[in-house]
């Protein structure tokens, strides 16, 4: 499967993705935990400095964007919701430059 920014690239797809991806490797020892989309991922203790540049690595393999530097804050990657708004914006951004 290759990723592509076309139209599959909605906000509900990068959410359903990340709270799979956030689940498998972070909550799997704690399956009984409720994540909210709007749960900061870092204030609940699900992730830590480390667990950032895995979902970093994980957004950039699964869909095909580059998160940059100054890109990595809470208000782009804190919550599921944050990382699915972040990663629609560079998908469609990348999309007017192509």
């Amino acid at each position: 499967m290759t990723h592509t920014c076309d139209h599959t690239m909605t906000a509900a797809h990068v959410t359903e993705k990340t709270r799979a991806y956030i689940t498998e490797n972070f909550l799997y020892m704690r399956r009984d935990f409720r994540l909210n989309d709007t749960d900061s991922l870092l204030g609940t203790g699900i992730i830590d400095s480390m667990g950032v540049m895995e979902v970093i690595t994980f957004i950039e393999n699964e869909f095909g964007v580059e998160v940059g530097d100054d890109d990595v804050t809470e208000e782009n990657l804190g919550s599921i919701r944050a990382i699915s708004r972040y990663v629609v914006a560079l998908a469609e951004a990348s999309a007017k430059v192509a």
